[in-house]
C-alpha cells in the first residue's frame, strides 16, 4: 500500500501453522501477498476473541481491529464485529483490499445491537484508494480528543486520477469527530463514483455531519472529483462548527465537487452554533457541483455565530441543479440561498421550486427567506448567477425574537437573467417583502408573484427607493408587467395557517405542514402565470398532482375534490 501507512500486525507462529493444518480443518489463512481464492469469506471480531485464531466463526473470532487491517480482504468478504461490544483502533482498507463494486467487502455487526468503534487519534474506519466497500450497522463514537479526525474517512489520492466505484455507508451513527463521514480526494486526484450514504445519524461533530469534497474549482475547465453521489434518510444535527476556523464549519450535509448527485428525505437541525467565520454554515447545501437535486428534505434551527446559518443552499459554482419539495424554518440565515462568484458565470441554470420557507433569517436583517446573491463584488459585474429559475415557492417571514424585520426576499449583486414566478411572498409583521441592492439592469425579473404584508401594504426596497405598494413599484421599474399589462398581486393569499411548522422535526413529516396550503376560495387559485420553456413538474410540495388546466401561486396547489 502506498501513501498513508497502514499498521501491520505480527502474526504468531501458531497462526502460520494453520496453513499446513488447514486442509484437515477446512480453514485457509491467506497472508498478504499470497494468491487469492475465489470464494468469499466471513471474518468475526469480538472482545473475547484471539488474533491468533482464523476469525472464521464467532467461536474463532479475532480480537482487534488491527488484525482486520492486517488481513487482505478480497471482493465479497465480510468482516462482522460483535454487536454491543466496544473496539478501539482503526479498521483500515487499502488499495490491495476490495475493489469490486459488484462484490463489495462488507463491514458490519453481528449478534445483538451495533458494534461500537471508539475513536481516538485516527478515523475508526479508513477506506483508502479502493472502492467496492459497504459499511453498515456501526456506532462510531468520539469525544474531546477525537475532534481533529473523521469518524469514517473515504479518501483517494491515486496519481492516475481515476474515480473509484462503489462506496455504501448505511445505518451508521457517528458522533464526536471532525466530520462524521468525509468522502473525497487529494488536490491532484479524483475521488469516488456510485456512492450511497443512507439511513444514518451524524451528530455532535465539529466540522460537518457529512462532507463530500474535491480539488479547487476552475470555472474555465471544471473537473468534478466525485460522481453519482446519493444521500437519503440521513439526519445531521448539532454539528457545532469550529470557533477558531476562518472558513465555514458546522454544516449538516455538504456535497462538493460532485457531478450528478441527490440528497433526499434528509434532515439537518441545530448545526453551526459555534461557527464564527465570515462564511458560514448551512444545514444542507452544495458547492462546486453540477446536476445536484436536493429534495423532500427538512432543515431547521440551524445557527451561526458569524455568517449564514441557513437552511438550504446552492452555493458557489453550482450548475443545472434543483432545490425542490423542501421545508426550511427557524434558521439564522436564509431558508433558500443562491450564492455565486461575481462574473465567473459558473452558477448557472439552477431551479428552486415548490419549497416552503417559514420564519428563517432569525439573525439580523441581511438575509431573506429567499436570498439570491451573485457575489459581493458589486452589481456592475453580471454573471455571478446566470439563468436561475425560482418559482412556485411559499415564503413567510415574521419578526425575529430581537425585533428585527428581515425581508421575505433579498436580491442583489451580479445577476443575469434570474426570474421569480408564481411565488407567494408573505410578510407577517411589517418587514419588507422585497429588498434589492446592486441588481444589474435586466438581471432579475419578478413575474406573476404574490406580495402581501399582513399589517400594511407590501413594502419593497428597490435600489435605494422605497415603495409602499406593488403598483408603485411596478410603475417605476417595469417589474410585474407583461406587454405593459400588470401581473402579480398583493391580495391576501389566504393560507390555512401561516404559523411556524415547529411540530415538523423529521423529513418524513414535511407534507404535514398543511398550514401552508390554500384555503378554498383563495385568490391564489388559478392566479399563476405560464412557465414557457420551463419544466413545470408533475406535483406540488404536498404531493398533489398539478392541475393541467390551472396554475396556482405558491408551493401548495389547491386540491380539487
Amino acid at each position: 500500500m502506498t501513501g498513508r501507512l497502514r499498521r501491520s500486525v505480527v502474526v504468531p507462529a501458531v497462526v502460520l501453522l494453520l496453513v499446513g493444518l488447514g486442509a484437515a480443518a477446512g480453514v485457509v489463512f491467506v497472508a498478504r501477498g499470497t494468491s487469492l481464492l475465489s470464494e468469499s469469506r466471513t471474518f468475526y471480531v469480538s472482545g473475547s476473541g484471539d488474533d491468533r485464531a482464523d476469525g472464521r466463526s464467532p467461536s474463532r473470532a479475532w480480537r482487534t481491529l488491527d488484525r482486520v487491517t492486517a488481513q487482505q480482504l478480497r471482493p465479497g468478504d465480510q468482516v462482522l464485529l460483535a454487536g454491543g461490544e466496544h473496539f478501539t483502533g482503526q479498521l483500515g482498507l487499502g488499495a490491495d483490499d476490495a475493489g469490486d463494486p459488484e462484490q463489495p467487502v462488507v463491514i458490519a455487526s453481528y449478534g445483538t445491537g451495533r458494534a461500537v468503534l471508539d475513536v481516538s487519534n485516527e478515523p475508526a474506519v479508513d477506506i483508502y484508494n479502493t472502492g467496492g466497500v459497504t459499511v453498515r450497522d456501526l456506532l462510531v463514537v468520539g469525544g474531546p480528543d477525537s475532534l481533529s479526525v473523521d469518524g469514517i474517512d473515504v479518501y483517494n489520492d491515486l496519481p492516475e486520477r481515476k474515480r473509484l466505484a462503489g462506496i455504501v455507508i448505511e445505518s451508521v451513527e457517528v458522533s464526536g469527530c471532525k466530520n462524521g463521514i468525509a468522502i473525497g480526494s487529494a488536490p491532484q486526484a479524483l475521488g469516488f463514483e456510485n456512492v450511497s450514504v443512507r439511513d444514518s445519524s451524524l451528530h455532535d461533530n465539529r466540522i460537518a455531519g457529512l462532507t463530500v469534497y474535491g480539488p479547487e474549482f476552475d470555472a474555465d475547465a471544471p473537473v468534478y472529483a466525485n460522481s453519482n453521489v446519493n444521500v437519503s434518510g440521513v439526519s445531521a444535527y448539532r454539528n457545532t462548527g469550529d470557533p477558531a476556523a476562518v472558513v465555514n464549519t458546522g454544516s449538516g450535509i455538504v456535497l462538493g465537487s460532485v457531478e450528478t448527485g441527490r440528497i433526499d428525505r434528509s434532515t439537518a437541525y441545530g448545526n453551526g452554533a459555534l461557527s464564527a467565520a465570515d462564511e458560514g454554515p448551512i444545514g444542507i447545501w452544495t458547492y462546486n457541483s453540477t446536476r445536484i437535486i436536493i429534495e423532500n428534505s427538512l432543515s431547521y434551527g440551524n445557527r451561526t455565530s458569524g455568517a449564514d446559518g441557513g437552511g438550504f443552499g446552492l452555493d458557489l459554482n453550482v450548475s443545472d441543479s434543483v432545490l425542490q419539495y423542501n421545508l426550511s424554518y427557524d434558521n439564522d440565515g436564509s431558508g433558500l440561498l443562491l450564492y455565486g462568484v461575481a462574473s465567473n458565470r459558473a452558477h448557472a441554470r439552477n431551479v428552486v421550486r415548490f419549497n416552503i420557507s417559514s420564519n428563517d433569517s432569525r439573525r439580523g436583517e441581511f438575509h431573506g427567506g429567499i436570498t439570491v446573491l451573485g457575489g459581493l463584488a458589486g452589481g456592475d459585474q453580471p454573471g455571478g448567477i446566470v439563468g436561475g429559475q425560482i418559482y412556485q415557492n411559499t415564503v413567510v417571514m415574521g419578526a425575529a425574537a430581537d425585533g428585527a424585520l428581515p425581508p421575505v426576499v433579498r436580491i442583489g449583486d451580479a445577476l443575469d437573467s434570474v426570474v421569480l414566478r408564481n411565488n407567494i411572498f408573505l410578510s407577517l409583521d411589517g418587514g419588507p417583502v422585497v429588498v434589492s441592492v446592486n441588481s444589474t439592469e435586466n438581471g432579475v425579473t419578478f413575474y406573476g408573484n404574490n406580495y402581501f404584508g399582513s399589517t400594511d401594504q407590501p413594502t419593497i426596497l428597490w435600489e435605494g427607493m422605497d415603495f409602499e405598494s406593488l403598483n408603485g413599484w411596478r410603475n417605476a421599474t417595469g417589474q410585474e408587467t407583461s406587454s405593459e399589462e400588470a401581473v402579480g398581486s398583493d391580495a391576501d393569499p389566504e393560507l390555512v395557517d401561516s404559523a411556524s411548522p415547529s411540530a415538523v422535526t423529521t423529513a418524513d413529516q414535511i407534507t404535514s405542514a398543511s398550514g401552508f396550503q390554500l384555503r378554498p376560495g383563495s385568490p391564489m387559485i388559478g392566479s399563476g402565470v405560464l412557465l414557457p420553456g420551463i419544466d413545470p413538474a408533475t406535483r406540488d410540495y404536498f404531493g398533489v398532482p398539478l392541475n393541467p388546466n390551472r396554475i396556482d401561486n405558491g408551493a401548495g396547489q389547491f386540491a380539487d375534490t
